[in-house]
């Protein structure tokens, strides 16, 4: 069947598809394997939920750098929140290893800007959090890193979740819930939703602060990433 792709599964009925062929209970045989390996082997998952129109009505605008508008998109702020948690949980389990962040790779993201502020991210934070960075993050494809792949299972199902919400229907009797409540479990998960309150917090720290010369401004408000010593901070 090749690389897992999720947006792909459900489609088994249709032409083309990779999982054409397969049954409907084939499909779900297989995913329900694929959730069990995961379970097995997966200390924490860590889920980031950016609202897209809260985003838009919040923070979409209202920064502009030269060259790019990262910060139009909410991938930028997920991509540090969802570092930050990971950090967060190594270093209150005192597990001691170094992290190494594998992305999937985003054509559509400046990698430049995202390195630029990975460093000034870790130049900031506590000795013993900064300890924990493997190096830069990396970007690769789902093909490449097999872990993506069950990263990619968990994100198609909390997507869907919050689609179907929007939709009025009652997302917890879908047939795919199953696989999502098997799949994050909060008690050992995270689960980091970006609200308005929240969103609005980040606007103004952003709009309080000053971009990194080396980036430099386009036209709009002076911002850069919150220090994220603050973020640590009990």
């Amino acid at each position: 069947m090749g690389v897992l792709k999720m947006a792909d599964v459900y489609r088994n009925r249709v032409r083309g598809s990779r999982y054409k062929g397969l049954s409907d209970a084939e499909r779900d045989a297989r995913l329900k394997a694929l959730i069990q390996l995961v379970n097995r082997h997966a200390m924490h998952g860590v889920v980031s939920v950016v609202p897209y129109e809260l985003y838009n009505c919040i923070i979409k605008g209202n920064f502009n750098l030269q060259s790019t508008n990262s910060l139009d998109r909410p991938y930028f702020l997920s991509f540090f929140g969802v570092m930050t948690r990971l950090f967060q949980i190594t270093e209150k389990l005192n597990l001691g290893d170094k992290i190494e962040f594998i992305f999937d790779t985003q054509d559509n993201e400046s990698k430049a800007i995202l390195m630029s502020e990975y460093d000034r991210f870790i130049s900031l934070a506590p000795d013993n959090i900064a300890a924990l960075s493997g190096g830069y993050p990396s970007f690769k494809k789902d093909e490449e890193s097999l872990p993506l792949q069950a990263a990619d299972m968990l994100a198609w199902h909390i997507r869907k979740h919050y689609s179907d919400q929007d939709s009025g229907k009652d997302p917890t009797k879908e047939p795919s819930n199953i696989y999502l409540a098997n799949l994050f479990k909060p008690e050992h998960d995270v689960f980091d939703l970006w609200d308005k309150d929240r969103l609005t917090q980040v606007r103004d720290a952003l709009s309080k602060t000053t971009w990194q010369k080396s980036v430099g401004l386009g036209r709009g408000v002076t911002m850069t990433l919150p220090d994220p010593t603050s973020i640590f901070r009990p």
